[in-house]
C-alpha cells in the first residue's frame, strides 16, 4: 500500500461524528510513532420524532449544531493517545462545551498476509463533562455523566483498499448514576488515491432496565440502530475534507434524527 493510500485509510477514520451518539474516536488503522491526525468538523442533527419503549413515540422538534475536535497521536508503534472534545447547542439556547474524552488505544496484533493485513485492537476511554451545561429538560446537552468505555476492535484490510470492521465493548456510567451500555459496531469501506469512502451500522443496547435521561442526546437509558456513511477527498497528504451522515432507525429514549456533517483532516509528523 502507498504511503498516500495509508494516509487516506489512516486520516479518513479519525473523523469526529457527533461524539455523543455516534459511532466513536476508535478505527481499525494504527497510529505510527510521532505522527498525528486532527480533525475539525462541524455537524447539524434534527428530528421532530422520539422513540420511547414499547413501540411508543411523541413529537418533538430538535435541533443540534455541533463543533468537534478530534486529536490522535501515535505514541509508540503499537500505542495511540486518542482525545475529543466537542460543543454544542440546541435550538437556539446557549451552547457550551459537552464532554470531554480521553482513550487510549493499543494494537495487539498486526498480521500480514499475502494480500491483506488482519488487525486487532483493544481501547480503554474515560469521558468527563467539561462544560456547565443543562441537564433537565428535551433540549438539554446530556446529564454531565462520568463513563468508563473499553472497546475490542478487529480489522480486515486487503491491499487493493477495501476492509471489513467489528467493533464491541461496554461503556459503564458510574456518575450521576450507574448505567451500563452494550455496543456494537460494523464498517466496511474503500481507500484509494483519490477518495475514501465507508458505510457503518451500529447497535446500542441499555444493560439496565429504566426510564432514561430524555435530553436531546441519547444518554442513560438509551437504545438505538443507526446507519451512516462518509465520503473523504484528499487535497495533499497533510490535508483533506470530509462529509458525511447518519441516521436513527429505531431505539428507545433518542430521537429518530438525521445528520449530515463535514470537516477538515490535519496530519502532522509525517515523514
Amino acid at each position: 500500500m502507498s504511503s498516500t493510500q495509508r494516509f487516506l485509510l489512516l486520516a479518513f477514520s479519525f473523523i469526529p461524528f457527533s461524539f455523543t451518539i455516534a459511532q466513536g474516536p476508535i478505527s481499525g488503522f494504527p497510529t505510527p510513532k510521532g505522527e498525528t491526525a486532527i480533525a475539525v468538523s462541524y455537524s447539524q442533527e434534527v428530528y421532530d420524532t422520539y422513540f420511547l419503549p414499547d413501540d411508543v413515540s411523541e413529537n418533538r422538534d430538535v435541533e443540534t449544531i455541533s463543533y468537534s475536535l478530534f486529536v490522535e497521536t501515535g505514541l509508540s508503534e503499537n500505542t495511540s493517545l486518542v482525545l475529543t472534545l466537542p460543543w454544542m447547542r440546541t435550538n437556539d439556547r446557549v451552547g457550551s462545551l459537552q464532554d470531554g474524552s480521553v482513550w487510549l488505544k493499543y494494537m495487539n496484533l498486526d498480521k500480514r498476509g499475502e494480500h491483506s493485513a488482519s488487525r486487532f485492537f483493544t481501547a480503554v476511554g474515560l469521558s468527563h463533562p467539561v462544560g456547565n451545561y443543562e441537564t433537565i429538560g428535551i433540549a438539554a446537552l446530556g446529564q454531565r455523566a462520568t463513563v468508563f468505555q473499553g472497546r475490542l476492535a478487529y480489522q480486515f484490510q486487503h491491499d487493493d483498499g477495501w476492509f471489513l470492521h467489528g467493533q464491541t465493548g461496554v461503556d459503564f456510567q458510574f456518575a450521576p448514576e450507574a448505567q451500563s451500555s452494550w455496543p456494537l459496531l460494523l464498517r466496511t469501506g474503500y481507500g484509494g488515491k483519490l477518495f475514501y469512502t465507508e458505510a457503518w451500522i451500529e447497535f446500542v443496547t441499555a444493560l439496565e432496565s429504566g426510564s432514561g435521561v430524555q435530553t436531546a442526546t441519547a444518554g442513560t437509558g438509551s437504545s438505538w440502530n443507526r446507519v451512516g456513511g462518509t465520503l473523504y477527498f484528499p487535497l495533499q497528504p497533510w490535508i483533506g475534507l470530509n462529509f458525511g451522515g447518519a441516521w436513527v432507525l429505531n431505539g428507545s429514549y433518542i430521537g429518530q434524527s438525521g445528520r449530515l456533517n463535514a470537516g477538515v483532516v490535519f496530519k502532522l509528523g509525517a515523514e
